[in-house]
């Protein structure tokens, strides 16, 4: 046996070891890493014992097939079973865990095919399969253990299905593909250095979303299964997703990779170009030096391409940023209506940017209990589904850090309602595909996500009797009712209240001194208590300028408020004529009565008045010549004068009359 070749197929273990060694101290289960090494060189072990006799029987000779069944194929199934054994019984089991419990077994393994493959086979293929064989079974089992460790949570059968084939499937491929390409040999060797890096950055895609999902024992406090976190978690970044589209401050793009490096890596990296460069240029000298015959390709991966990929992979090993998974969403959210009846309760209308086949979240304002039974019927454009019932399971309406609304759990779920969330994913993958390629009717599916629901940015409660804004008041926001009622009201001098209009639970108000941007011209009180959703200047911009119903629905709207407040000005108009009326009649007869007392009686239905003028002019004498002349006329009951500024006259006047009844008291004599 080979000493020399045995040792040098081992030092890719400590290599690729301790450039994932920033993930192994994550919360480390050092037990379970042990556990998971020593599982990983006994299954290899197994296999090295068994495969002179099973593998000449069972696999044919073609190549492709040979790389899928003799390696992919029962390598995976074997480690499918052994992850699923050390996850099964694992102390503060979490994805994360998860996920490097299974690459640490992929390492193990890695070690005795290593060895294997060194003291039997020739050294053209000791070196390749040496120096892929690492990176290969520890990419390909971390991401298999990430999906085992996502089914060990879950709770549903459908989702452990799911999450199982994902498990079994997709290493499988990649594993089939890598080996089949290394084997047929030729042009197609060069593409196993870029698989292997598309293995890594999906490795490093699950890694990062591991670190932002909860560990079980926490799901367990909540007492949430997986798949209700997982919605809960999304609300907030479908939130900050309609927001981003509508390009509100605060809200800016949270970068998916970011490489902070070291100085060490930064020099590292730089090494391993260099020998890439150097390699290829010298490869002759160096073949010869090391004695080795390999084929040209062979050459070029094992001197070029691979130390190139330890580069590439130093690289993108920690720089996808798990704030992106925290924050931001690449699936375009959905608002779908949800009719949901409840036992001696009377129907009512929610929205949802969320439904699986397993639960959906509601925008509810208010509590509605843990447990409850709501029978529920949704509808998207162009599909509803039939009624379907559920479980209130979870509820938040006080913590403002989390998405506020209520999980319901569906219970049973029938065979139709399964067809209807396959028609409804499907409808939101070609309206996100539409949106975010900016295909041809793009702008139409902005209304599909942005209502004046989904634009509010908080909620507040009001009791009744509580003044919402004030006439008069600086207009900065405007406010969408979610439950309750409103008036909308003007007071005037007297203290009198004139109503304008009225909001019903669903309608927006206070939007006009937005749109005019003056003052409040009225004044909102809660009649009943009330949930109230409220937005400021900017999300109104943006609702008219992407939600085109919006703006039609608004005009209308303002059409018919200022119809209304014509009706309601016109009302008081014509009340004021007659109030003043009222008031002439009533002086008309005060005085009739005043002079019947002083002994004047009327003749033929009038009295005839014999009035020293002079006597009046002796009080107004003071007084500008066309001020006294209207004086003069409110004893004549003459038109008064169309001055050049009849305005300015009015007040004149109204100052004297003031004046005369404030200076002279009238004392009636019993």
């Amino acid at each position: 046996m080979a000493w020399d070749r045995i040792a040098l197929s081992l030092i890719p273990v400590p290599v690729f070891y301790l450039i994932y060694y920033r993930y192994f101290t994550f919360r480390p289960e050092i037990g379970k890493h042990v556990e998971s090494l020593l599982y990983g060189i006994a299954f290899a072990l197994a296999l090295v014992v068994v495969a002179p006799i099973v593998y000449p029987v069972l696999a044919p000779q073609d190549d492709f097939f040979v790389g899928f069944f003799s390696a992919a194929l029962i390598e995976k199934t074997g480690a499918f079973i052994i992850i699923y054994l050390i996850q099964r019984h694992f102390p503060n089991f979490s994805i994360m865990e998860a996920t490097l419990s299974a690459m640490i077994y992929g390492i193990g393994f890695s070690v005795v095919e290593n060895i294997f493959y060194a003291a039997t086979y020739g050294d053209s293929l000791i070196i390749l399969r040496i120096v892929f064989t690492v990176p290969l079974h520890l990419t390909t089992c971390g991401i298999m253990g990430y999906y085992s460790g996502m089914r060990r949570i879950c709770s549903t059968g459908m989702y452990k299905f799911v999450f199982s084939l994902k498990a079994f499937l997709l290493p499988v491929m990649l594993h089939g593909i890598f080996d089949s390409f290394l084997i047929m040999g030729g042009a197609l060797s060069f593409s196993v250095s870029p698989l292997l890096i598309v293995m890594v950055l999906f490795l490093e895609f699950y890694l990062a979303k591991a670190q932002t999902i909860i560990p079980m024992k926490m799901l367990g406090a909540f007492n949430l299964r997986l798949e209700e976190w997982l919605t809960i978690n999304r609300q907030r970044r479908y939130e900050r997703w309609i927001l981003q589209s509508m390009g509100m401050p605060g809200t800016e793009d949270v970068s998916m990779l970011v490489w902070r490096p070291g100085y060490i890596r930064i020099f590292l990296v730089f090494l391993f170009m260099i020998a890439a460069i150097f390699g290829l240029s010298y490869r002759g000298e160096i073949m010869d030096m090391l004695q080795i015959t390999m084929r040209r390709e062979e050459e070029i991966i094992l001197l070029g391409i691979f130390p190139s990929s330890i580069s590439i992979i130093m690289i993108l090993v920690g720089a996808v940023n798990p704030n992106f998974f925290k924050k931001s969403e690449i699936k375009m959210p959905v608002i779908s209506d949800v009719d949901v009846r409840r036992e001696h309760e009377m129907d009512e209308v929610f929205i949802t940017y969320d439904i699986t086949s397993v639960n959906c979240f509601l925008r509810t304002a208010e509590p509605m209990e843990a447990g409850t039974v709501l029978n529920m019927t949704f509808e998207f454009p162009g599909s509803t589904s039939r009624e379907v019932q559920g479980v209130v399971a979870w509820e938040n309406h006080t913590n403002r850090q989390e998405a506020i609304g209520t999980i319901v759990r569906i219970e049973a779920p029938t065979l139709h309602y399964r067809f209807f969330i396959v028609r409804y994913n499907l409808f939101r993958f070609r309206k996100g595909i539409i949106f975010l390629l900016r295909l041809p009717g793009f702008e139409h599916t902005r209304k599909l996500f942005m209502r004046p629901i989904s634009t509010m940015q908080e909620d507040r409660l009001f009791e009744a009797g509580s003044i919402v804004f004030k006439e008069g008041d600086r207009g900065d926001h405007f406010y969408l009712l979610k439950k309750g009622k409103v008036i909308l009201y003007k007071t005037k001098d007297t203290g009198e209240i004139i109503t304008m209009d009225t909001a019903d639970a669903g309608e927006v108000f206070g939007e006009m001194s937005i749109i005019s941007n003056t003052v409040r011209a009225t004044t909102a009180k809660c009649v009943t208590d009330c949930i109230i959703a409220v937005a400021g200047r900017d999300n109104m911009k943006a609702l008219i300028i992407n939600n085109v119903e919006f703006a039609q629905r608004l005009i209308q709207s303002l059409i018919e408020r200022l119809e209304n407040s014509e009706q309601v000005l016109v009302r008081n108009i014509n009340m004021l004529e007659k109030e003043k009326r009222e008031v002439e009649r009533y002086y008309h007869v005060a005085i009739l009565l005043t002079l019947i007392g002083l002994g004047i009686r009327p003749t033929q239905d009038n009295f005839n008045l014999d009035i020293d003028f002079t006597k009046i002019a002796e009080v107004v004498r003071h007084m500008d010549d066309e001020v006294a002349g209207e004086i003069i006329n409110l004893v004549l009951k003459r038109d008064k004068s169309a001055g050049a500024d009849q305005n300015v006259m009015n007040e004149e006047v109204s100052k004297i009359v003031d004046n005369l009844y404030d200076r002279f008291r009238i004392n009636i004599k019993k």
